[in-house]
C-alpha cells in the first residue's frame, strides 16, 4: 500500500471510532457500547493489528500498545469495550496517523520507494560529473604500468561517463533526434528516460575557445527545449587542460531553472 492509501485507511478507522463513541448509550448503570458497535470495534482492532504488521517498519511498537489499549478497554466486569477504552484506541490511531504523515519512512513501502529514488536520483549526475577528473587520474595509476583507458578525446569521455552512469541508472540511451528546425540530425549523447534528462558531453581542445564553447552550448540548449523527453539538460564539459577561462562564469551565465527545461552546465576540473 502507498502512504496515501494507508493515511486514508487510518482516517477511516478514526472516523469509525468517533461514530462508535457518539452512539454510546447512557443508562443509570453507566455508558455502554451498542452490540453492533462492540463487534465492529473488535474487528477494527484486528484490522489495525494486521495493517501495522504488514505495512509499518517497526510494527511491534504499534501492535503492542494497540493490544494493550484494547485489553484495557475490556477490563471491566462485563467485558465490554468501555468509552474510555475506545477513546484510547482512537487516540493511538491519531498518533500513528500523525507519525506517518511526518515521517513516511516509518512505512515499508516508502522505504522501498526511497531505495528506488536513491538509484534514480538526478543529483547523482552531479557526483559523477564533479568526480570525473579524479576518476580519470586514478585510472592512470595501474599496477606495473598496465594498459588503461586514456581519456584523450570526446569519445573517451563519453565511454567513461557512460560506464559511470550504469551505477545509478538502468535505462541509458544513445539516440538520433532531429528537431523540426534542423537540417541535419543531432546526436544526443545520453538520454535517461527514468529522470527525463539529457546529458550532453563535450571535451575542450585547442580549437574550442571559451566563446565558441558558449555558443555551442546555447545551440544545444535551444535544441533540447523541444525534445519531448527532456525536462533537464546536463551539459558536461571536460576541461583537463584548463582551457576555459572563468568556468564558474560560464556555468552561471548558462544555468537556468526557470525556462522550459532545467539547464545545468558543469565544467570540470576547475583550477587545475
Amino acid at each position: 500500500m502507498t502512504q496515501d492509501q494507508i493515511i486514508e485507511l487510518l482516517k477511516k478507522y478514526k472516523k469509525e471510532f468517533e461514530d462508535i463513541l457518539s452512539r454510546f448509550a447512557k443508562t443509570r448503570n453507566g455508558i455502554h457500547i451498542k452490540s453492533e458497535d462492540d463487534a465492529r470495534f473488535r474487528e477494527i482492532v484486528v484490522e489495525l493489528r494486521d495493517l501495522f504488521n504488514d505495512e509499518f517498519v517497526d510494527s511491534g511498537s504499534y501492535t503492542s500498545p494497540l493490544v494493550d489499549y484494547f485489553n484495557d478497554s475490556l477490563a471491566n466486569f462485563i467485558g465490554s469495550p468501555s468509552y474510555r477504552g475506545v477513546e484510547n484506541v482512537k487516540g493511538f490511531v491519531s498518533a500513528a496517523l500523525t507519525r506517518i504523515e511526518r515521517n513516511p519512512l516509518a512505512l515499508k513501502s516508502t522505504q522501498i520507494s526511497s531505495d528506488i529514488q536513491y538509484r534514480k536520483n538526478p543529483d547523482y549526475l552531479d557526483i559523477i560529473s564533479e568526480r570525473f577528473h579524479l576518476i580519470v587520474r586514478q585510472l592512470r595509476q595501474r599496477y606495473s604500468d598496465r594498459n588503461t583507458l586514456e581519456v584523450e578525446d570526446e569519445y573517451d569521455v563519453q565511454d567513461l561517463f557512460h560506464s559511470l552512469l550504469t551505477i545509478f541508472y538502468d535505462d541509458i540511451r544513445d539516440e538520433i533526434w532531429t528537431p523540426s528546425y534542423a537540417v541535419n540530425s543531432s546526436r544526443i549523447d545520453f538520454l535517461l528516460p527514468e529522470i527525463e534528462t539529457v546529458v550532453e558531453i563535450k571535451k575542450t581542445h585547442p580549437n574550442l575557445s571559451t566563446r565558441v564553447l558558449g555558443e555551442q552550448l546555447l545551440v544545444d540548449i535551444a535544441k533540447y527545449k523541444t525534445h519531448p523527453m527532456c525536462r533537464t539538460l546536463v551539459c558536461f564539459v571536460y576541461d583537463p587542460e584548463g582551457r576555459v577561462s572563468n568556468p564558474r562564469g560560464v556555468e552561471n551565465d548558462l544555468n537556468d531553472s526557470d525556462s522550459d527545461i532545467n539547464v545545468k552546465v558543469i565544467i570540470v576540473p576547475k583550477g587545475y
